[in-house]
């Protein structure tokens, strides 16, 4: 069977388009084309925009199809350069594959043995770079209570009349369409915070919701130092941070002092995450990361331990050692292939972000109740 893997990579102009489309031929893209995205309303956001669609083709393997996670990372970091991002990443079941894909605008088509090649060494290369320390078990966290009790201990802090949720998962996905439209920081969003903050604190909500909120304060709090970062190489950048970004991070320093939310070791690895990203450099650390990195000896949690001790303190060049070696010790994580342009901190924020992001997903939920032990 074939892997077979088709990209859709957006940036803002034709030039940055086939300068993408260059890069992901260097990676062994058999077939790569650029197109002007289409006058279309669902498009909008899009406008004037270019894009990049590619097809990789891997060797045979056994297992289902899919996207290699390798691959996905260093492609969105292609993209990530020249000021884009990656729209599209899908596997597909490899039958005339290569016939399908549309020829319009072609800009590179490799030779197969060629392809082969590049693919070979890029994969052989991936498999050399294996961590080192095994890789740790989830994060403890409660499970979910019944969604209509959840959602009437939500209603208690952030009202929510007139509108009907399946459950709180779905009120968190609201506030953050209304107020951080896919990850991007608007005027409304400093607004949002504290309806966050409160669900984040709510004792009758579910744990793994309230981690949940703890991800969107944090993806809200470094969204503009993490854009910062992945347009390092853009032209265009202005290099700062915008009044509306600047503001959701004060906002979140506002209600941090209050989000005592620990019970489980999800919340508080999220907590701690959060209190280092947001808080002035050098203001410590919550006692519950010297517990987690107790229990975690020896695994690959520990680097990351360390990126938050890190971005706590401040200071640069252990900041910069320490996302090398979080990239490093979870290379199927991070793609570690950002901007040298970018800041230290700049970098070491959007690798957080992945992996807490990663942590989320994949948690250990309990039935109900405290898990993370006696205080």
């Amino acid at each position: 069977m074939i892997r077979e893997m088709r990209f859709v990579v957006s940036v803002p102009d034709e030039v940055s388009a086939y300068a993408v489309a260059e890069k992901l031929a260097e990676r062994g893209h058999l077939l790569v084309a650029v197109r002007q995205v289409p006058n279309d309303p669902l498009e909008g956001r899009f406008a004037g925009w270019w894009r990049a669609h590619s097809l990789v083709v891997d060797p045979p393997y056994e297992g289902p199809l899919e996207v290699s996670p390798a691959e996905k990372k260093a492609v969105a970091a292609v993209a990530r350069k020249y000021g884009g991002q990656v729209n599209s990443a899908c596997g597909q079941f490899p039958d005339q594959a290569i016939e399908r894909f549309s020829r319009e605008g072609l800009a590179h088509e490799l030779d197969r043995a060629e392809a082969d090649r590049i693919r070979a060494e890029l994969v052989g290369a991936q498999t050399a770079a294996a961590p080192s320390l095994p890789a740790p078990p989830g994060l403890k966290c409660g499970g979910f209570r019944r969604p209509a009790a959840d959602l009437r201990a939500a209603a208690e802090v952030v009202p929510f009349e007139g509108r009907t949720f399946d459950g709180v998962g779905d009120l968190i996905a609201a506030i953050a369409d209304e107020a951080f439209p896919q990850g991007s920081v608007v005027p409304a969003t400093p607004g949002a915070v504290p309806r966050l903050a409160a669900l984040a604190g709510a004792d009758g909500v579910s744990d793994f919701y309230r981690a949940m909120t703890l991800m969107v304060l944090f993806q809200m709090s470094t969204a503009g130092r993490r854009r910062l970062a992945y347009q390092a190489d853009a032209p265009e950048d202005g290099g700062a941070e915008t009044p509306a970004e600047t503001a959701t991070r004060a906002a979140v320093a506002a209600v941090l002092p209050g989000l005592a939310v620990g019970r489980s070791e999800l919340a508080e690895f999220l907590l701690a995450g959060l209190s280092a990203a947001t808080r002035e450099a050098g203001a410590g650390m919550p006692a519950s990361l010297e517990r987690t990195a107790g229990r975690y000896a020896g695994t690959a949690r520990i680097p990351v331990v360390n990126l938050i001790r890190a971005v706590a303190d401040g200071a640069e060049e252990p900041i910069r050692t320490a996302t090398a070696a979080v990239a490093a010790a979870l290379p199927g994580v991070v793609d570690g292939l950002q901007s040298p342009k970018a800041t230290a901190e700049g970098r070491a924020l959007h690798t957080l972000d992945t992996v807490l992001q990663w942590e989320l997903d994949n948690a250990r939920l309990s039935k109900l109740g405290a898990v993370f032990g006696p205080r």
